[in-house]
């Protein structure tokens, strides 16, 4: 009969309420709860009122635990780790007693962090930390390489989709979150976990980056990392990265790699909070097979998983599925229950866990670089060299002026050209440099569609065609400057019996009127008559063809001025979602 371990509960929080503890309770021939670490005393109290824990098993630190140990006060075989702070110190004296350790990720933050609980291993020669990722050890997982192997293995398309914690956890009858710490050890338990974040995202990056890192990857897509892992190895090479909505933190994540075999991955992991429910799937595609299988959240220990198959034989296209017969978190129990009493090999360890943080720093990195930004710190010779810069840049003032455009760019973070002239002064044209894109702000660009009743030298190729701005309309300095910008000007170029113009109005670089020629430009700019021109056109019977005539000529493309290029430039929330390639 399998021995019965006594287990030590580190940290009462939502993972070990929810998760842990009602299998430990249900699996009692396998588990006892021998002792309930936690640092809030309410949390403490309430837990264990809940899950019958006496109060001489309850201890407020590890160190406390380890206390007991040594005194011979309490036997212990194993303990789970479950704290929502740093884990590195708590389990390093744990293994120092040779106490095997379940771990909720993440293991550390940092491929540093993670390598203490690494060498102390292989310096033991023992292993000691499982990583709780209770879908590695799934009855479906499991099944998954056995109806398609890796030699046959085409695609593999993993989707999550995860809630705000209410559906997830609202069964559970949690405790209530407790802040009677004191002030002190809350900030200093802050300091410690901000370091360490800090260490592992990088010195250059941002709060976001940082939350994005921790949110997004180390609790979210490192799942979908370790389930991969589990049935057709690790991810070898990420190929592309995508992060969207901009500036929504965590939002969705996609990340295409490829397998050591050459298959390709692709796991996208999706954070909505109003979403309904959990939801999961694996899509594995072979030349002959296809199978898809359905994996519920943890915390719902009484729902099962599936894997349905499809292929074909004696040509019909046959279907079957198959349901687990117990809980991934139950699964999980029993093979950390093998590993303390057998030394069975967990599918995830300490090892692992530094490969997997140091691949999705990676990640993180590529994201941050498709930004125009680095992880890296600036060094402090590149601020000296600056700030000589600058000195020397204030004392040539005709070389300051064009450089002083260069840091107003930087600080659009890559937008398109065409936002930086959405501070121009109303009424005056912003100043288009040669290669520059005009804005679609400030420049009316319009489709050009050749009329019928043009010349033969209006229809030559846009290349050919350069409009030609008039002196009063090139040189800006020669217009008199209103007080008011309503106010109306009076402009050299202004038709007699023309409607004023005011400030604000906008010139149109592509339809000015050149005089001395004989082009068109379309559409044609409306001119003013007079009542007596009207009356006199009225008996003439004359009429000017509509504009309306001359569209969907199929020619609009061909003769805009500029090509394509007349929509506009994409913006940046249109870009965002695109694949980040790594930089090579």
């Amino acid at each position: 009969m399998p021995k019965t371990l006594n287990v030590a509960v580190i940290g009462a929080g939502t993972m070990a309420q929810a998760v842990h503890l009602p299998v430990l309770r249900r699996r009692w021939d396998r588990f006892t709860v021998a002792a309930l670490v936690d640092h809030s005393p309410r949390r403490r109290r309430e837990a264990s009122d809940v899950w019958g824990i006496g109060e001489d098993k309850r201890y407020e630190s590890v160190g406390d635990l380890i206390a007991a140990v040594r005194a011979k006060t309490l036997s212990l075989d194993a303990a789970v780790l479950a704290t929502d702070g740093l884990h590195v110190e708590d389990l390093l004296q744990l293994m120092r007693r040779g106490i095997p350790v379940l771990v909720e990720p993440p293991l550390g933050f940092s491929a540093e962090e993670v390598a203490k609980v690494a060498d102390f291993e292989r310096m033991t020669g023992r292993r000691l930390v499982m990583m709780a990722y209770p879908q590695q050890y799934d009855e479906s997982v499991a099944r998954m390489s056995e109806q398609i192997a890796t030699k046959d293995l085409r695609m593999v398309d993993h989707e999550v989709l995860m809630p705000a914690s209410q559906p997830l956890f609202g069964g559970a009858h949690v405790t209530s979150s407790s802040y009677d710490l004191r002030s002190d050890v809350r900030s200093q338990r802050r300091s410690d976990l901000q370091a360490a974040v800090v260490a592992g995202s990088g010195e250059g990056a941002t709060q976001r980056d940082r939350d994005l890192y921790v949110k997004g990857l180390l609790t979210g897509v490192a799942h979908q990392m370790a389930v991969m892992e589990a049935v057709y190895g690790p991810i070898t090479r990420v190929t592309a990265v995508r992060h969207w909505p901009k500036g929504v933190i965590p939002g969705s994540l996609e990340i295409l790699g490829e397998l050591e075999g050459g298959a390709h991955v692709r796991l996208v992991w999706h954070y909505l909070p109003f979403a309904p429910e959990y939801s999961e799937h694996i899509k594995v595609l072979s030349a002959r097979r296809r199978m898809e299988v359905e994996l519920p959240a943890p915390s719902h220990g009484d729902r099962r998983s599936s894997v349905a198959l499809r292929e074909k034989k004696g040509g019909a296209v046959q279907e079957t599925a198959t349901v687990a017969t117990k809980g991934s978190v139950e699964a999980m129990w029993e093979a950390f229950h093998s590993f303390v009493e057998k030394g069975v090999r967990p599918v995830s360890g300490a090892e692992e866990a530094r490969n997997q943080v140091t691949l999705l720093r990676e990640v993180l990195s590529t994201i941050v670089v498709a930004d125009g930004r680095s992880l890296d710190p600036v060094p402090d010779a590149a601020d000296d060299e600056q700030g000589s810069d600058s000195e020397a840049e204030s004392a040539d003032p005709s070389a300051s002026e064009p450089l002083d455009s260069e840091p107003a760019a930087e600080t659009l973070e890559q937008e398109p050209a065409t936002a930086g002239v959405v501070g121009a002064p109303d009424g005056e044209p912003p100043a288009l440099e040669p290669e520059s894109q005009p804005a679609p702000e400030t420049l009316e660009q319009e489709s050009v569609t050749p009329s019928p009743h043009s010349s033969p030298a209006d229809q030559r190729p846009t290349e050919q065609r350069q409009p030609v701005v008039p002196a009063a309309a090139s040189d800006p300095s020669g217009l008199p400057e209103p007080t008011n910008p309503t106010e109306p000007i009076d402009y050299p170029d202004a038709e007699p019996g023309a409607a004023p113009r005011t400030g604000r109005d906008v010139v149109d670089v592509w339809n000015l009127r050149s005089d001395g020629l004989d082009e068109s430009t379309w559409p044609p700019e409306p001119h003013r008559t007079s009542d007596a021109q009207r009356e006199g056109d009225d008996s003439a019977g004359g009429s000017a063809a509509p504009a309306a005539s001359h569209e969907g000529t199929g020619d609009d493309e061909a003769a805009s001025p500029q090509g394509s290029e007349t929509t506009g430039t994409p913006s940046a929330e249109s870009t965002a979602g695109e694949y980040r390639n790594r930089p090579s």
